[in-house]
């Protein structure tokens, strides 16, 4: 726990997003402050990859933040960082990243060949066990005709062996045959440098972005000891729930609003009768303004107050 408490995850922001890369930081944010992201893959315009999601995690705007104001994590600039080290590193760093990418492309050859193997060894067993036994063959056993043989001793049908070829020139040819595949790192960390300090993290406000206006809210439901994902699917902004999605359906629709702003009737009526509809409450809330965000939510100055709407029978 000590570790984990000291943990610092380093969030990539990279085109204005901000990514997680590493499992064990996805792991820790999500064991340790509740947060779960959202898996985006690599391949933005691959249409079935909603099925195959992979590394990295995309975090909204208000979970990157309260990761920083915890001092769980900090704000990087990927490109930034990744060309500045590029460019100032010497000559045995330059060497040792270079043999770490190479040794990613050998790492991935193997696994690609194993699996080939694999693969060819299953459809040769179906082959096998597909194939009918020729009733002619089994029953008759009749010892093969002797071969002619030449005054040399050579057979004539005999089709002579070939030599094979020696140990250095098949490797040779193996790796010619098959290249190495490409390897595009998808982070800097060998080359990155060790993990600063506590106190020199960067916020979002300093990564020229805003405070996002529905931080207040989701830090309050994140100190309850909710866990929140992106609500969108249900027309809201978040969904709200007791404990990780894996073990709990969510509880509340949420959404987030201004202190003075006005809420439109047909909002309140059309969110509240949709969250019922999917077995959900409505909540909304807003932080009231005149000092920090107090933990107590609604007592005292700055805090955020939430309501719950449900649409009951008439």
């Amino acid at each position: 726990m000590a570790a984990s408490a000291e943990r610092q995850v380093r969030i990539s922001r990279v085109a204005g997003r901000y990514l997680v890369f590493d499992i064990d930081d996805v792991l820790y944010i999500r064991r340790h402050h509740g947060i779960c992201a959202v898996l985006t893959g690599t391949m933005p315009q691959n249409p079935t990859q909603n099925l195959f999601l992979s590394l990295p995690v995309e975090l909204q705007a208000e979970e990157a933040q309260l990761l920083v104001d915890k001092g769980a994590g900090y704000i990087a600039d990927e490109l930034n960082d990744h060309l500045l080290r590029l460019s100032t590193m010497n000559d045995s760093t330059r060497s040792a990243y270079l043999q770490h990418i190479k040794q990613q492309r050998r790492n991935a050859q193997r696994v690609f060949e194993e699996e080939k193997a694999k693969v060819q060894a299953r459809h040769q067993n179906k082959r096998k066990a597909n194939r009918p036994a020729s009733p002619s063959s089994a029953a008759t056993t009749t010892e093969p005709a002797p071969a002619t043989v030449t005054e040399d001793g050579d057979s004539l049908f005999d089709t002579p062996k070939p030599t094979p070829p020696p140990p250095s020139l098949t490797s040779t040819l193996k790796e010619k045959e098959l290249p190495l595949p490409g390897v595009t790192p998808t982070t800097s960390y060998p080359i990155l440098p060790a993990i600063t300090s506590p106190a020199s993290p960067a916020s979002i406000a300093s990564t020229n972005a805003t405070t996002p206006s529905f931080y207040p809210l989701y830090k309050y439901l994140n100190s309850r000891g909710y866990y929140t994902t992106p609500g969108l699917r249900f027309g809201g902004d978040y969904s709200v729930y007791p404990g990780d999605p894996f073990r709990y359906h969510a509880h509340y629709l949420a959404n987030s609003y201004g202190w003075d702003e006005e809420v439109a009737m047909l909002d309140l009526v059309t969110s509240g009768r949709l969250g019922t509809a999917v077995k959900k409450s409505f909540l909304f809330g807003a932080e009231k303004p005149g000092g920090p965000q107090q933990s107590g939510g609604g007592d005292g100055a700055g805090g955020v107050r939430v309501f719950c709407i449900e649409w009951a029978g008439m």
